[in-house]
């Protein structure tokens, strides 16, 4: 077994980690107590981050647990209290919204600019930016959680350019909803290009955090840095938007499955 590479794990993660083994082997603490011998008040003090045991105590307890582990896992082992965890669902939540709002703000902003007609009132229009401004930095502040948890500061940093580009993004569709097609037309292709290359550091920024949450994490970065490159080269602009869907619904995922760790 390799107990020694628990000993680097610092507590609450140490208390966290030994009670979701406790708990995969369908073991109270008394139970435990029986297996190596060691006081219940220990044991409760020891899972609730209390007190970091020695050694000899920690191999005893893995012993009795028939613990295995992996150094490189123990090392990204983050633990994620209960608040943090509400924030992530409140920011998983907003990403569902976001996503809806997304389909409606599309078809709000193509209809001025092909057929020069509002498909819906100035009003509706604004509250419907102000909607999705709300939802979409309410749940890359999701993102912004996941930076601070996981050190990831390049992550961070992106994440607050991203919704303060968003913000302004927005309020100058609300400001330009009456200019000329002409001017339009060159304002989609500014916001492509600027929102296609931050997709693609946010893409290349998510790689951090591959080697501590896993696949579906890497996933989401290859799909942010294509959905990057197609709307930074303008022709594949329509293609990149296309794959936006999926994009968002991953990163929506990723976070639903962080909260309910």
């Amino acid at each position: 077994m390799k107990n020694n590479n628990l000993y680097i794990m610092k507590q609450p993660a140490l208390g966290k980690k030994i009670f979701d083994l406790r708990k995969q082997k369908g073991l109270t603490q008394e139970e435990l107590v029986e297996k190596c011998n060691i006081s219940v008040r220990t044991i409760q003090r020891i899972e609730a981050g209390e007190t970091t045991p020695r050694s000899f105590t920690v191999k005893t307890i893995l012993e009795a647990l028939e613990a295995d582990f992996n150094i490189d896992e123990l090392e990204n082992e983050v633990v994620i209290n209960n608040q943090d965890k509400r924030f992530l669902t409140t920011s998983w939540i907003f990403g569902i919204i976001y996503f809806v709002i997304g389909f409606i703000e599309l078809i709000a902003d193509i209809f001025p600019i092909n057929d020069d007609i509002f498909f819906i009132d100035k009003t509706s229009y604004l509250v419907i930016k102000l909607l999705s401004t709300l939802s979409f930095t309410l749940f890359f502040l999701g993102f912004l959680k996941l930076s601070k948890l996981y050190g990831a500061k390049l992550l961070g940093i992106v994440v607050y350019i991203f919704i303060v580009l968003y913000g302004i993004s927005e309020l100058y569709d609300v400001l330009s909803i009456d200019a000329s097609v002409d001017a339009l037309a060159v304002s989609v292709v500014i916001k492509s290009v600027v929102f296609g290359a931050l997709q693609i550091i946010f893409g290349f920024s998510l790689l951090q955090l591959n080697n501590k949450l896993g696949m579906l994490i890497k996933v989401n970065a290859i799909f942010e840095i294509v959905v990057g490159v197609c709307l930074a080269s303008i022709i594949l602009v329509y293609l990149g938007l296309v794959i936006l869907i999926p994009t968002v619904i991953i990163e929506i995922i990723v976070l639903y499955r962080i909260a309910n760790k």
